[in-house]
């Protein structure tokens, strides 16, 4: 009997089809398990699994959940950050950042199992350096309800966008349990906050308790105008924050509330 034997090159032939044939081999991993729930350009609403910690079983979340639309909108609206070297603290989001996120957070609690988190990436217009025009920038974070309280993990804070980058390659990534994200900044509760406690400098929580101050109730657009509202659409669209589609519906609902 004739024993085969490999040549070098034939081993690496071998060994190269071998490996592809492991690549080729559907993914189990973490990135798999994302469910889309909202898309837009680059911005997105997604449950997936809880993101591990080394130092003990990660708790499960008290999923689903139903929190009223004003609440959510109202917490997001009460979060500052105030980055190292800058002046005063600033909102974290923008307004329409708060009108396009908090519906769909809402709605992410709700389907969401006590296994899953929900993750997000909302990009919103912010003043460039020293107010001279305004620039997108993204926010990212994980959100999740546990024992009472709700809680906001940022991953990205107001990270300029470059048009140009691959998301393949350069990802909106949300923030973990485990360690804090990089960056020179800190989350900032509002004055007079109840029930609002600040974990980590990316991390905060607001409880059942939680109130906001009266001044930040009101999350809706009416203290904008009209023409204000039409001159941002008309920015996210040119900077194709948004599409053709959800810029004429926008604009049709914002002409029709004149």
């Amino acid at each position: 009997m004739k024993m085969f034997r490999f040549r070098n090159a034939d081993r690496f032939v071998f060994v190269s089809i071998a490996l592809l044939a492991l690549l080729m081999i559907p993914s189990t991993s973490h990135a798999s398990e994302i469910r889309y729930l909202w898309q837009s350009s680059d911005q997105f609403v997604a449950l997936e699994h809880q993101d591990s910690v080394s130092t003990a079983p990660v708790q499960p979340n008290s999923h689903p959940v139903e929190l009223p639309l004003d609440r959510i909108a109202a917490m997001l609206a009460s979060i500052d950050i105030h980055a190292t070297g800058n002046g005063k603290p600033e909102p974290l989001f923008t307004r329409s950042g708060v009108e396009v996120l908090a519906p769909q957070l809402q709605q992410g609690l709700r389907q969401a199992s006590s296994k899953e988190d929900v993750t997000f990436a909302v990009i919103g217009l912010h003043d460039a350096l020293y107010g001279l025009g305004r620039s997108p920038k993204v926010t990212t974070g994980r959100v999740f309800f546990r024992e009472g309280r709700l809680n906001i993990i940022v991953g990205l804070a107001q990270q300029e966008v470059r048009e140009r980058d691959d998301r393949r390659l350069v990802p909106f990534t949300p923030g973990v349990r485990q360690k804090a994200s990089e960056g020179e900044w800190q989350l900032l509760p509002h004055p007079g906050q109840k029930g609002y406690k600040l974990v980590r400098k990316d991390w905060v929580t607001f409880s059942d308790e939680w109130l906001a101050p009266v001044a930040e109730m009101n999350v809706t657009p009416k203290q904008t105008t009209p023409t204000e509202r039409l001159t941002t659409l008309k920015e996210l669209k040119e900077k194709g924050l948004i599409t053709d589609e959800e810029y004429k519906s926008k604009r049709l609902e914002i002409i029709n509330g004149l």
